[in-house]
């Protein structure tokens, strides 16, 4: 993930924070110093941070349930607008993303209660309910931001847990598919009215209803998408009819090939048929300037340790997921023994993705 950095592991989940998060965290420190000095800025900072403690509680809350289900989560993403816990596939039934969507909500529910009862208990309850915000103290701040953060996230809009679980109850009636349009579209209503009274009161508003808008429809895309794509494996979006070098070539014959084809990754070949790599442009540019035009095409290859490789017999997200997260234009796809099938290229996953829409079309027609 560009701009962040992993802080630590829980379990088999990557605990990632964004470098903009390290800037708000400053911001903030700034502007206690600005008022108190030096217990001014640690205070503040000591108080953001607590939030977002908090938040990657919730976080956890929604990975826990998510395990339940045997749904694995690689990591999660501090930002300064929230949290992200990045699921390994959507759940298979809308009582199983019901559960997931609320594990969240019911740990900041819980933690918000322990503070306050905290407070209570051991400062009375003038120390939870002062006559003004500025007389809150620490910790009976931090239990009023979890109620805060708890409201904000059931609100019935995507990609906020309220949303989920708005998707989650209209599926069980409606369908996936239906069921999430109708929450998206419940969503998108709410972040024009966010908008339209941001414009008269706070920027931060407009913000915000952007980042619901945008964040509701990515969510429709995503799960129409997973309905055409249904059952297809790798071998669906594969590219058989592609150019493939030999390990010997120079890398001046690979980029004579290059200007005189649109094909933009090749992939190099033992006598076998074998994986040896595969060749981009920007890789042949590399090993040109690197070893020059003379080396082999093997000088300047990805190992398919390094690139990735997708197997024959992949799911559709699995074969997709990991031609995203390679950030290559094609990955290679092998079978069970490292022979090579063909290419997956973002262009013709696109293209299959459009005949398939235009194919259910025309049959509902």
């Amino acid at each position: 993930m560009g701009w962040s950095f992993t802080i630590g592991r829980v379990g088999e989940t990557v605990v990632r924070v964004h470098a903009t998060l390290l800037l708000l965290l400053g911001w903030y420190a700034w502007g206690g110093w600005r008022v108190d000095g030096a217990s001014g800025a640690v205070g503040e900072f000591v108080f953001i941070a607590l939030i977002f403690v908090s938040i990657l509680l919730h976080e956890f809350g929604h990975i826990a349930a998510a395990r339940h289900y045997g749904i694995g989560t690689p990591d999660v993403l501090l930002t300064p607008i929230g949290g992200l816990a990045r699921i390994a596939r959507m759940p298979e039934e809308p009582r199983q993303e019901l559960v997931i969507a609320l594990a969240g909500p019911l740990v900041t529910l819980v933690l918000g209660g322990l503070l306050a009862g905290g407070v209570i208990l051991l400062a009375g309850s003038d120390a939870l309910f002062p006559s003004s915000a500025s007389q809150l103290g620490l910790w009976s701040g931090l239990a009023w931001t979890n109620a805060l953060l708890l409201g904000f996230n059931l609100i019935p809009a995507f990609p906020m847990d309220g949303g989920r679980v708005l998707r989650a109850l209209l599926a069980s009636r409606f369908g996936m598919v239906r069921g999430t349009l109708i929450a998206v579209r419940t969503g998108q209503v709410l972040a024009v009215a966010f908008a339209f009274v941001g414009f008269q009161w706070s920027i931060m508003l407009v913000l915000i209803a952007a980042f619901v808008f945008l964040g509701a429809q990515a969510e429709l895309d995503a799960v129409q998408t997973k309905h055409l794509a249904g059952s297809m494996t790798a071998e669906r979006l594969t590219v058989t009819d592609v150019r493939v070098l030999p390990p010997e070539m120079p890398l001046s014959a690979a980029i004579a090939i290059l200007t005189r084809s649109d094909q933009r990754a090749f992939p190099v070949l033992d006598a076998s048929g074998h994986l040896m790599g595969t060749l981009t442009r920007d890789d042949m540019l590399r090993g040109v300037a690197d070893a020059g035009l003379a080396a082999p095409v093997t000088a300047a290859m990805a190992l398919p340790a390094v690139s990735g490789v997708v197997p024959v017999a992949s799911s559709f997200e699995e074969a997709v997921g990991r031609l995203h997260e390679s950030r290559r234009d094609a990955l290679p796809v092998v079978d069970a023994e490292g022979h090579f099938i063909g290419l997956i290229t973002r262009d013709n996953v696109t293209d299959v993705l459009l005949v398939e829409r235009l194919r259910q079309g025309a049959t509902a027609r």
